[in-house]
């Protein structure tokens, strides 16, 4: 495309040696360049030595006009990269202010200088050309109207004045999916003040098995760091994991070389974590948990285990009798339901690979195993986690180094108490929503809407899609459509605005304030903090400002919440970290080991005098960190009704009773549990039905292979996809760009004579897509994997791929916590396009679209 130059919109302003760049101007104020034109005019790169880098960036005039001036001052800042809850650090290069180089903190404890493509993109997303510049209001005919902010929150103000009343109370709800706490703790004071408890924050993961179990509320820690060994049954931790370069630093990089922590997988693909695994085992979908007990079973047959704390901290490894019955132990269980040929029949793998599996774990001194990923993901997720968390009971992997800790706290000064909805029940936990011990927020939602109870008014999503990033997408829109307030606050459209009423641009990480919080399943204290490093580019404003100016325009006069602007909340809560004198700001001068060594004998000493000395080292720094292990405090580790871990959940056990009978009898007892397996639909026998077992997946719909989605690291976060640069890598380990892909087992390509390169079609009764065929050796052979974080955001360019396969999961839950399941739909496969003959293989053609 041929463009007149920026100079021919702009003043002309003196400049040495610098040519005037080949853009656009968009005629709103903002001007489309190459990546390219903007280094050059910088002054900081040449256009030979920057072929290849012609990704499109909008700037607003201003900084275009001030960019013509020539070389200015370069300096770096360190911030967080926002992008994910992984909370890595960043170093940001600056010239005149302008951010133009971004690159990991080398003294943060979670990175420790690396960074993931979507933190790399950080900048693309910043001068996206598709970004939201405006609020936007939907007009009568379905199409929006750009406005001004006043008349925005002046026309949602009024909106929310009558919420508080009593005929309206409880009328309004929110949609929550920041990762950071702090801001979860804020959107939870806005509602409470407007007098809701209808709050859910989304992307949580499932605590279930961790309550069964342990008693907890929330996912334990997994101190990655000390341990030596770690068993991963369908989380690729170096991709898809809470934090997945945190976990390569604690696992490899921060170690010597001797020192590194061998790493087990067992998964239905081929990922990144298997490929570098000490020992990969490839097993059908949804078999992680009788892959697990396969194990333990050869840990309790061979003596393998830690019997000293099975016998004094848990509770059903033996037989015993519960309500005057004989009740199954776990041993009696373990060695009569899974040995290991009857497991290696269950998953699909050699029965010797699971005895090896075992016999490694064993001779761990710190072994640590965990499940998640696809694990997690299908109808049997609880029994998996179940299952592989008794690893770590059998092993006695607990309130140690390199063990199951409990969840890192951060001393925050407590909130205010606001409203009065404290007890009441909110619609997102609504018995209606799913499972027997939990509920999907949005299923809630949805059948709260069609049931008119409780009458909703207005519905904030904040920082989420829910229409575009969890299957059953269609039911959500029907609930939208069935409110007549739906506000969206978002930098870039996505699916669920089409449904909105009113979209609200926020800022971007590197242009706002910026909280991030200890990552999922991290060991380490982390508080990252930073401000923004460059003014907003558009008329955008900081989703946490946006609810505290509503809130003081709705309240009376001194009613409103206590803060300003969100950089206030964040110094106030604050506080108490600084008060409390505990852990240190983020800077590299001590090792990790000697920072542990310190905190654990209490040598620690205050780094800063007062609040305003520790605010200003805190930004400088862009964070706080504590690496003390939190350790068991008044037995908390296991908050059971036994006091211990329990291998036999009591909890599960009361649930069932009380839910089908709950007669004092035994053989009511056994009766009432037989109803509870049949109306859940569970396929285990009633005594095994309350420990640790094997609960074959539930799949739905008729085709030919089962649908298991994944998620590249390309797809972190929500907004990578709005990245040129994350679309061209999107397919990095199949050398794919722009363009979905289907991973096939070389057998399964065999059978449906298939090729590299060939483009299919997958349906369900829900729709269809279309992908290109990769044969990946290790993949499942009944199962095709389908990349997750297409089809919503698009970098410019893109706005015609469709390739979410969410939108065609059909519908099938965890009958125990209620969770949609993303693994257990049957896709049926037809060739629609051969690759031409003679060309070339598809990663040899650059993976072109």
């Amino acid at each position: 495309m041929t463009a007149s130059p920026v100079t021919d919109d702009l003043p002309r302003v003196p400049r040495s040696n610098t040519s005037a760049p080949q853009g656009s101007s968009r005629g709103n104020g903002d001007v489309t360049l190459s990546r390219r034109e903007l280094l050059c005019l910088l002054g900081i790169a040449s256009a030979a030595a920057m072929g290849g880098c012609s990704r499109q960036w909008t700037l607003p005039e201003r900084l275009v006009e001030m960019a013509l001036r020539g070389p200015g001052l370069v300096s770096e800042v360190e911030s967080v990269c926002g992008l994910c809850p992984g909370a890595c650090g960043l170093t940001v290069r600056l010239v005149d202010g302008l951010p133009v180089g971004l690159k990991g903190n080398p003294n943060h404890p979670l990175n420790r200088g690396g960074l993931c493509p979507v933190g790399l993109a950080g900048l693309d997303i910043l001068y996206a050309p598709n970004r939201l510049r405006h609020p936007l209001r939907k007009h009568a005919q379905g199409e929006f109207r750009q406005v001004e902010w006043e008349e925005a929150l002046g026309e949602i103000s009024e909106k929310l004045k009558g919420i508080g009343t009593a005929e309206n109370r409880g009328s309004a709800a929110m949609i929550c999916g920041e990762p950071s706490s702090l801001f979860q703790d804020l959107a939870a004071q806005f509602m409470g003040w407007l007098g809701s408890p209808h709050l859910a924050c989304t992307g949580q993961g499932n605590v279930l098995p961790f309550t069964l179990t342990q008693g907890l509320r929330e996912v334990p820690a997994f101190d990655w760091s000390g341990a030596d060994l770690v068993l991963s049954l369908g989380l690729d931790l170096f991709e898809d994991g809470p934090a997945p370069l945190h976990a390569a630093s604690a696992l490899i990089g921060a170690r010597q070389t001797q020192d590194r922590a061998r790493l087990l997988h067992a998964g239905s693909r081929c990922s990144l974590s298997a490929s570098k695994a000490d020992q990969f085992v490839a097993i059908h979908p949804g078999t992680h948990g009788a892959l697990a007990l396969g194990i333990a079973h050869v840990l309790v047959r061979e003596g393998r285990y830690d019997s000293r704390f099975v016998t004094a901290h848990t509770y059903g490894f033996e037989d015993g009798r519960q309500d005057g019955e004989e009740r199954l132990g776990f041993r009696r269980l373990l060695l009569e339901r899974y040995y290991p040929d009857r497991v290696a029949q269950i998953c699909g793998c050699p029965a010797a690979a699971i005895v090896r599996l075992a016999r490694r774990f064993a001779q761990a001194s710190r072994p640590l195993a965990i499940a998640g990923g696809e694990a997690a993901e299908g109808s049997n997720a609880t029994c998996n986690i179940m299952a592989a968390h008794s690893l770590n009971a059998l092993m006695g992997s607990f309130d140690k180094a390199g063990g199951v800790l409990n969840k890192p706290s951060i001393p925050l000064s407590p909130l205010p108490r606001v409203g009065g909805c404290d007890g009441e029940p909110s619609l997102f936990e609504s018995a209606q929503g799913g499972g027997l011990l939990g509920t999907d927020p949005l299923e809630a939602l949805s059948q709260a809407v069609s049931d008119g109870s409780p009458r909703l008014e207005v519905l904030f999503v904040i920082g989420d899609d829910p229409v575009g990033s969890r299957p059953g997408g269609s039911r959500v829109v029907q609930a939208l459509r069935g409110i007549p307030t739906v506000i969206a606050l978002t930098p870039f459209l996505d699916e669920t605005c089409d449904e909105a009423d009113w979209v609200l641009p926020t800022p971007v990480p590197l242009e706002q304030w910026e909280d991030a919080t200890t990552p999922p399943f991290s060991a380490l204290a982390v508080l990252g903090i930073s401000r923004p490093v460059t003014g907003p580019l558009h008329s955008s404003r900081h989703a946490g400002d946006v609810l505290l100016d509503l809130s003081s325009r709705v309240a009376p006069e001194g009613a409103s919440l206590p803060w300003g602007h969100y950089s206030d909340y964040l110094k106030d809560r604050l506080e108490g970290l600084s008060e409390s004198g505990q852990g240190a700001l983020i800077s590299g001068s001590f090792e990790e080991s000697w920072r542990r060594f310190l905190e654990d004998r209490g040598w620690r000493f205050r780094q800063h005098q007062g609040m305003d000395d520790f605010w200003s080292g805190i930004l400088k720094q862009s964070g706080w960190w504590s690496p003390a292990r939190p350790q068991g405090e008044g037995g908390q580790l296991f908050d059971t009704p036994s006091g211990r871990y329990e291998f036999f959940s009591q909890k599960l056990y009361r649930e069932l009773l009380d839910r089908w009978g709950g007669l004092a009898s035994s053989a009511d007892a056994q009766q009432a549990l037989g109803r509870a397996r049949e109306s859940l639909g569970l396929q285990g026998q009633v005594d095994e039905l309350c420990l640790p077992h094997h609960e074959p997946p539930h799949l739905v719909g008729r085709g030919d292979l089962t649908l298991v989605p994944f998620r590249p690291i390309t797809a972190r976060g929500r907004l990578g996809t709005a990245s040129a640069m994350v679309m061209e890598m999107f397919g990095h380990s199949v050398l794919s760009g722009w363009q979905p892909w289907a991973e096939l087992s070389p057998e399964t390509a065999r059978r449906l004579d298939l090729e590299e390169g060939d483009l299919i079609g997958l349906q369900t009764i829900s729709g269809q897509i279309e992908a290109e065929v990769r044969i990946r050796p290790g993949a499942a052979s009944e199962a095709v994997h389908l990349p997750l974080g297409l089809g919503r955001i698009q970098a410019p360019g893109a706005e015609t791929l469709k390739a979410n396969p969410l939108n065609i999961v059909l519908d099938s839950r965890d009958p125990l916590s209620g969770a949609l399941s993303l693994s257990s739909t049957r896709v049926q496969v037809r060739l629609v396009r051969r690759r031409p003959h003679g060309g070339p293989p598809p990663h040899l053609s650059g993976g072109e679209a």
